[in-house]
């Protein structure tokens, strides 16, 4: 125990020390939490509005016409402005013209068009679509009408008989305060921080294979310290970053967040112990795969390059830079072999659905089953370079 303490000792004043990579380990998933949940609150969240500007051009000036352009104001998602600038993300969307031939079209007493759509090249297609439908939706709506009142009924029969308007009801729960996807910042605040806490696989790996290079591992054996000892003292203080990453990034998401034009991160209480033990899995596969590419790795450069590049290619496919619902369905496959899409899935379900532990067991035992294979695979490498030391 006092070679432990010892040891512990050592390490920890030697983070210390390199403030510089200990300061990057919060700041780093910090600042991607921050700036992702704001560029991204728009675009998914129960809570989050979306209201998408454009221009509406009327060159038919017809009662009709006008009628047209009311019933699309309406919309929750279009917002309509009378220009005729060049279309950009940085000013409107779309344009929306209404052709001389409008009414005749709407009638359909002309198999000319009635209305023209203009999109911005940058305009994603999930947003064109919502556009189409809403002026498909307003057209449908303005030609039931008439009819009705061509056949001696008001708006409410078009509405029912013509729209079918009592055919789909909205089931969801209004009452219940669990999203149906999460926003931006239950999204990011856990996808980053299992980002950071692979991250730390480089700091830890390449001051694993410095020790090895100074002869330093070698020296400590000769006083007895057992191989054992020695990387548990490695591994324990960034087990302890790795948490205090967890307690940080939370308090961002429900404190600082607000602050800056965010959404709050809602931690409900009975969810925190949960939390902790997904993030423990997480901080174990974690330490783990670094401890597998100090013992593989010759040099620091090989080390800091696996590390980097395995934590990119994790992210990318495990739903970290890009949510694994917005994914096709092909790649949602391949994210299921992805440990942060593990970790990410187990804290989705306790912050957006609030799960409870049977929710979270599956990628739980998944993480550890992984950490306990790499932890493995780490101590045979470690054997191995010992015995031929």
């Amino acid at each position: 125990m006092i070679a432990l303490l010892a040891s512990l000792k050592k390490e920890s004043l030697l983070l210390m020390r390199d403030w510089h990579a200990l300061a990057l380990l919060f700041l780093m998933p910090a600042l991607f939490i921050i700036i992702m949940s704001l560029a991204l609150q728009d675009r998914f969240g129960a809570e989050q509005g979306m209201e998408l500007a454009g221009q509406f051009n009327d060159q038919a000036s017809t009662r009709d016409a006008r009628l047209f352009r009311q019933q699309l104001e309406l919309s929750p998602y279009l917002s309509l402005q009378d220009s005729t600038r060049p279309l950009s993300t940085s000013g409107e969307l779309y344009a929306i013209t209404l052709t001389a031939d409008f009414s005749q079209a709407l009638e359909a007493r002309t198999d000319k068009p009635g209305v023209m759509l203009r999109f911005a090249p940058e305009l994603g297609g999930r947003e064109r679509a919502l556009i189409r439908a809403a002026v498909q939706e307003t057209a449908g709506q303005l030609r039931a009408t008439a009819i009705a009142e061509e056949l001696g009924y008001d708006k409410q029969y078009a509405e029912q008989e013509f729209l079918l308007t009592h055919l789909i009801v909205d089931a969801t729960d209004t009452h219940s305060d669990q999203p149906a996807l999460p926003s931006a910042v239950q999204q990011n605040v856990p996808a980053w921080l299992i980002f950071a806490m692979f991250f730390i696989a480089i700091p830890l790996s390449t001051a694993i294979i410095d020790e090895r290079q100074q002869r330093t591992f070698i020296r400590l054996r000769t006083l007895g310290t057992s191989v054992g000892l020695i990387y548990s003292a490695k591994i324990l203080p960034y087990f302890v970053i790795n948490l205090l990453q967890l307690v940080l990034m939370l308090m961002l998401g429900i404190f600082l967040m607000p602050l800056l034009g965010g959404e709050a991160l809602h931690l409900p209480a009975p969810q925190i112990p949960a939390l902790l033990i997904m993030a423990v899995c997480t901080s174990l596969t974690a330490l783990a795969a670094a401890s597998l590419i100090a013992s593989a790795a010759r040099t620091t450069e090989q080390a800091a390059i696996a590390s980097a590049a395995g934590n990119l290619l994790l992210a990318a496919l495990g739903g970290v830079m890009v949510p694994v619902f917005m994914m096709p369905a092909s790649l949602q496959s391949v994210a299921e072999l992805s440990p942060m899409h593990w970790a990410l899935s187990g804290f989705i379900e306790l912050l957006v659905r609030q799960g409870s532990w049977s929710d979270i067991a599956a990628p739980a035992f998944k993480l550890l089953g992984l950490a306990a294979l790499l932890f493995t695979a780490a101590w045979a490498l470690i054997q191995r370079s010992t015995r031929h030391a």
